[in-house]
């Protein structure tokens, strides 16, 4: 039992202080992968994720499945294939997890970065701010830990933002662009015909099993009762 008396004054969390060679923000299947390259090369390297997984878009709390080369967009490269961390990681996963279990996935990741002596990983710990030692390097970015109360500041000379939401870079103050470009800007086939400034689309998930009785859905209040209400709607037909 921990007892402490009423205090006038605010407490403060309880603060460590890293210091390593590299720092990656983000645990997805990018910073699991830039983390684990690190790491083989001898580099010290800090792993911060804010979830209780690994894996982002594809851990067991999203579940998409790691595209990659084989794209999805109707080039038809069903047969292209990376190598390297990614192809380790999908073929272990293969031979541990034929099922295809999205939470045996987050442990077949899990264990590949536990297994690397020189990555120290920090789950559920959420990076929200950034130190500059000038106008283009970062000192130290402060995450903090609500499992365990803690805030962690981490000092290194080299950061790679894999977050995502891309925070550390937009806090560092480097430039960015959002949407998506047309196809003559940079010669890219699949890009679209038009330039917009809108970003991914919702993702459903959904699974399905076989019953012997009707079953009724009831929407919860928040739900739209007209499907035209979404600013993106389009009727087809």
């Amino acid at each position: 039992m921990l007892l402490e008396k009423y205090s006038k004054q605010e407490r403060g969390n309880s603060t460590i202080n890293l210091v390593s060679d590299f720092v990656i923000v983000g645990g997805g299947v990018a910073g699991v992968c830039a983390a684990i390259t690190a790491a083989r090369q001898g580099i010290k390297t800090v792993l911060i994720q804010d979830r209780p997984v690994l894996g982002g878009n594809a851990s067991s709390e999203v579940r998409l499945w790691i595209l990659g080369a084989t794209s999805h967009m109707g080039n038809n490269n069903r047969w292209a294939r990376e190598g390297g961390v990614i192809d380790e990681i999908l073929v272990e996963n293969m031979y541990r997890n034929k099922e295809g279990n999205a939470v045996i996935f987050d442990t077949v990741l899990l264990e590949k970065v536990l297994n690397e002596t020189n990555i120290t990983l920090l789950l559920n710990t959420s990076v929200y701010d950034v130190e500059k030692s000038n106008d283009s390097s970062i000192k130290s970015v402060t995450a903090f830990n609500s499992q365990n109360s803690t805030t962690y500041v981490v000092n290194a000379p080299l950061f790679c933002d894999a977050s995502g939401d891309g925070i550390v870079a937009f806090k560092a103050g480097a430039s960015f662009r959002m949407g998506a470009e047309k196809k003559e800007e940079f010669g890219e086939l699949f890009a679209p015909e038009k330039s917009y400034g809108e970003l991914l689309g919702h993702s459903m998930y959904f699974y399905s099993k076989r019953e012997d009785h009707p079953v009724t859905y009831r929407p919860p209040a928040f739900a739209l009762k007209d499907i035209t209400e979404i600013p993106r709607y389009k009727a087809i037909g």
